[in-house]
């Protein structure tokens, strides 16, 4: 349950039986800088809590009538589990605060109070609480982040991707992901991962191709100390850092063949050996793999093994490339404007249906990545709400064929140059004076355009 909405300052709930000693110890932690009351009923404190619930911390004592501090506890952290509890407990009930702790109590201070020692139990609590509550943050927003909302499109061929993605969650079976770069085939391998696992798992990314051949059966594997110049201790390995999880191998053919049989066993056995033991240690790690290959060429070419390949494409997804799907191209960018304007504070509010149809026709050599790319920096550099094919970059709006074909009169006729001229007029004039139009319209780059406005002695 939220904090107080006026202030940061941690809420702490005194539950004593003496009303006498809690005032005081209240009024002790307001001194400490905290927010705090005091209360005299158990039953009274849970009331509060149904209430108001803006209370970060419970201190209360063991001993008291009706509802004692152990029935309290366990009321609280069944209806409560945000709040933090700690026990008062006099002299010789040691033993019940132990008992109070393993029921969930955060911990337990022995009365008469010593104020240091309390504050500085206290300032624990409240930090374990904040860690705590950053960790949950950060794992939703990973699972908000890598969920299956955000691999956009509604063509076919990524419905295609979206049903297979779903066929992977809720099992461990290895997937090999395929697909030109900037595709997003870690977004696809995150996106498995966080829907399968939802406790926290790790997710380990290795780039098979950027670590040096000689150290990635070492980086992957482990080893022991000694095993090899500069092995100057143990190394777990990748494999086991992601136990309980998921180890994501990009770029997997660019393993070498003799590494690619070892990866091979441990698919098979389910066990991996360190470098310079005998022994073979137990692994718990799903599997995905991806590669930038076209996968025949590299059967043929013997980038990777057929049995290894087989292995690792118990589920196999195909990202198609962007060229092949530009009707998801609007949907993306409506995604990805809403992902980064916070950022970028922009005015921009959508694109305009020229400026849109020349971004579904441009063949996007880089893919999804190259159009987040260029969202970000139309969100940058844009100053007025509307994107505009003259704010779209040269390489774009030159790369779109013509929309339409500037045309002169039947009857009339010219020289080759003054009909030049006279289309190059034409054009802009259709245009009305917008150059990435007129250049369009002609079916030429906007500096050959420039070249002969000066060529044709025509006014800009």
């Amino acid at each position: 349950m939220p904090r107080s909405a006026l202030s940061d300052i941690p809420s702490i709930l005194v539950v004593e039986d003496d009303a006498k000693h809690g005032t005081m110890c209240a009024r002790l932690l307001e001194r400490k800088g905290y927010r705090a009351r005091s209360i005299t009923s158990g039953r009274d404190a849970l009331s509060l809590l149904e209430n108001n619930g803006m209370v970060d911390v419970v201190l209360a004592d063991l001993q008291m009538p009706e509802m004692d501090g152990m029935q309290l506890l366990s009321a609280v952290k069944t209806r409560f589990p945000h709040v933090e509890f700690i026990v008062m407990t006099g002299y010789g009930s040691v033993k019940s605060a132990v008992e109070a702790m393993q029921l969930g109590a955060a911990h337990y201070i022995q009365k008469p109070l010593d104020h240091d020692e309390l504050n500085i139990l206290i300032q624990r609590v409240i930090e374990k609480k904040n860690l705590e509550a950053k960790v949950d943050r950060l794992r939703a927003e990973l699972q908000g982040k890598y969920s299956f909302e955000n691999v956009v499109g509604r063509s076919a061929v990524m419905q295609t991707v979206l049903d297979k993605m779903s066929a992977a969650c809720g099992n461990r079976a290895t997937v090999l992901i395929t697909g030109e770069s900037g595709t997003g085939k870690e977004m696809v391998a995150r996106g498995i991962h966080y829907n399968t696992f939802k406790n926290g798992a790790p997710f380990v990314p290795v780039n098979c191709g950027a670590l040096p051949k000689d150290l990635i059966e070492s980086e992957l594997f482990g080893y022991k100390k000694g095993a090899f110049t500069g092995a100057v201790g143990d190394s777990e390995g990748l494999f086991r850092a992601a136990e309980g999880g998921t180890i994501f191998l990009d770029e997997v053919m660019e393993m070498s063949p003799e590494l690619q049989v070892k990866l091979m066993r441990v698919l098979q056995e389910r066990k991996i050996r360190h470098l310079g033991d005998t022994r073979e240690i137990p692994i718990n790690a799903r599997v995905i793999a991806a590669t930038n290959k076209q996968i025949a060429e590299a059967l043929e070419s013997g980038a990777i093994r057929k049995d290894l390949y087989y292995r690792l494409s118990v589920i196999n997804i195909h990202i198609p490339p962007l060229r092949e799907r530009g009707e998801d191209v609007p949907l993306l960018i409506e995604h990805f404007l809403k992902k980064h304007q916070e950022d970028y504070k922009s005015v921009v509010a959508g694109i305009e249906p020229e400026a849109m149809e020349v971004l579904m026709k441009y063949p996007w050599p880089g893919n999804v990545r190259e159009l987040e790319n260029l969202v970000e920096m139309l969100l940058a550099y844009a100053r007025h709400p509307m994107i505009q094919v003259p704010d779209l970059p040269e390489r774009i709006a030159d790369a779109a064929p013509p929309h339409k074909k500037a045309t002169i009169g039947d009857d009339e006729v010219f020289t080759l140059k003054e009909a030049e001229r006279k289309l190059i007029i034409n054009a802009l004039s259709r245009s009305k004076g917008n150059k990435s139009h007129a250049a369009q319209m002609l079916g030429i780059s906007r500096k050959s355009l420039y070249k002969k406005l000066v060529d044709y002695n025509i006014s800009e």
